[in-house]
């Protein structure tokens, strides 16, 4: 029996499983990493916490699974999109990554804008945002001159896992459109872009397909990692491609909503779409895209809740049972979840989170429910401007480690009115590990073969008064989003004055 060994490096947490030569699960084991605030609008983790998470879970997953680590036929990584590690001449990270909810780069987007206005997107499919890469970088140029001299290589979040784990110089071309420096039709790096950086080409990870086999483990990441030298390393992809797969959206129509630690929606489609609020990806499968959007701050609320107003005292499970005891609305309390800006429907990084009509009968199981709903909220403004540009759902997926709430689930079924489909098994470290099955010639990558491995835990049918009462206050929601844009304007530049 071969086995196949994938890991997914999230925005928080790292995330490793092994799946037998049949396609089915039997290890898992995740480690979270620390990420750091420190300044308003500034996002970053240091890249050796994603190594020690990776080594920490590998160990893990080789001893549950009670296999041979000679049996693992091959190895893919796949993890979040933008986040670039500036390495020195000995492979050493010069400082700790920018994230992608980052957004200290307003500046440089402006700038390229006036510098290159509509070619960005003509050559790379997407428009500019504190999101993507180059703006980071180009912030780093401009405020560590310290660093940047000293910059020889550049590589990926997983890529640079992978690059400690099997050596080699490389990026995948669905990870490398999000850099903003990429196209994604032609597949290669956009020369006059680039040298705006004033880097050599040669710092440039090289793209190749996500299932091309790139290395293999050295002897001293096996020794560090219990793996076997030599084994087989794919380029792998970005996570969201990874959950794509992983949760059977494998034809056009079938849409996902995702609630992670950022909250992403994505429909199949066979084409991308030319519009500026569209972020379009290139799938697995060839001829097919994923465009979409997403929002900043899904998942990342019930966690920054749990922190702040419950003190961490309670699990998930305890406040998912304080906010059911509440009716849907929350007796008129209103949340907009933007405590990181906001991307759809408003790409705009100085909104803020509010709570609105606070009363003194709300109690903290009422801030809770708000909360979810209004992350749901979100979801349905975003989902609403990307129908209004082409993109129309057919049905509706939802993954993410929100969806383990069957609350929080049900929530977004009643928001959006639409039934909800719950793959078994649908997070990224699934959809890496079919993806380097189908890489190692264990698994068939066609939908026909792919579609019977993609198991359903539920389906969930929206409630048609409960739908009633969202349609009403998300009217309420969305005036409240145009009254309070000014003010969180103004607040922002309160902060940023250092008050």
């Amino acid at each position: 029996m071969q086995y196949i060994l994938a890991s997914d490096l999230g925005s928080g947490s790292c995330k490793t499983v092994i799946l037998n030569e049949s396609g089915r699960l039997i290890a898992s084991a995740s480690a979270e990493y620390p990420t750091f605030y420190p300044h308003p609008g500034w996002v970053e983790q240091n890249p050796a916490d994603w190594w020690q998470a990776f080594v920490q879970t590998v160990r893990r997953v080789i001893a549950q699974a009670g296999i041979a680590a000679s049996a693992i036929a091959c190895i893919g990584l796949v993890g979040v999109t933008h986040n670039a590690v500036l390495l020195d001449e000995h492979d050493r990270p010069l400082r700790p990554c920018i994230l992608t909810f980052d957004q200290r780069s307003g500046e440089q987007c402006r700038h390229i804008l006036e510098r290159w206005g509509e070619q960005v997107q003509a050559q790379t499919l997407n428009g500019v945002s504190p999101l993507w890469t180059w703006p980071q970088l180009l912030w780093l140029k401009e405020h560590e001159p310290q660093v940047w001299p000293a910059t020889r290589r550049i590589l990926f979040q997983k890529d640079y896992v992978r690059h400690r784990l099997a050596p080699a110089y490389v990026t995948d071309t669905i990870d490398a459109a999000g850099s903003l420096l990429f196209n994604p039709v032609t597949e290669r790096w956009v020369t006059e872009f680039c040298q705006a950086l004033e880097l050599p080409l040669a710092a440039w990870p090289h793209p190749v397909k996500p299932l091309e086999v790139v290395s293999t483990v050295s002897r001293a990441a096996a020794e560090e990692t219990g793996l076997a030298a030599d084994t087989p390393v794919i380029a792998g992809a970005t996570d969201t491609v990874a959950e794509v797969f992983g949760s059977g959206l494998l034809r056009p129509g079938q849409g996902m909503v995702k609630l992670a630690s950022v909250g992403r929606l994505a429909v199949i489609s066979e084409s991308p779409i030319s519009n500026l609020n569209i972020l379009n990806y290139r799938h697995i499968l060839d001829g097919l895209w994923y465009p979409g959007s997403g929002i900043k701050a899904a998942a990342t609320t019930p966690r920054w809740l749990r922190d702040n107003l419950w003190g961490g005292a309670l699990s998930y499970v305890e406040m998912d049972a304080a906010a059911s005891r509440i009716p849907p609305g929350s007796d008129g309390l209103l949340f907009q979840p933007h405590l990181l800006g906001e991307w759809a429907p408003y790409w705009d990084n100085e909104l803020r989170a509010n709570f609105v009509g606070a009363t003194m009968r709300h109690t903290q199981a009422h801030f809770t429910r708000a909360a979810l709903e209004g992350v749901a909220f979100a979801l349905r403004a975003a989902i609403e401007k990307v129908a209004a540009m082409g993109l129309r759902y057919e049905e509706y997926r939802l993954i993410g480690g929100g969806a383990k709430s069957s609350l929080w689930s049900q929530i977004v079924g009643d928001v959006l009115g639409q039934p909800l489909l719950l793959p078994q098994e649908q997070d990224a470290a699934y959809g890496a590990a079919l993806i380097t099955g189908v890489a190692a010639g264990l698994l068939d990558p066609s939908p026909a073969a792919i579609e019977p491995l993609i198991r359903l835990r539920a389906r969930l049918e929206p409630d048609p008064p409960t739908h009633a009462v969202y349609n009403e206050l998300f009217e309420i929601y969305q005036e409240a989003d145009q009254a309070l844009t000014r003010v969180a304007h103004r607040l922002t530049q309160f902060e940023q004055r250092g008050h």
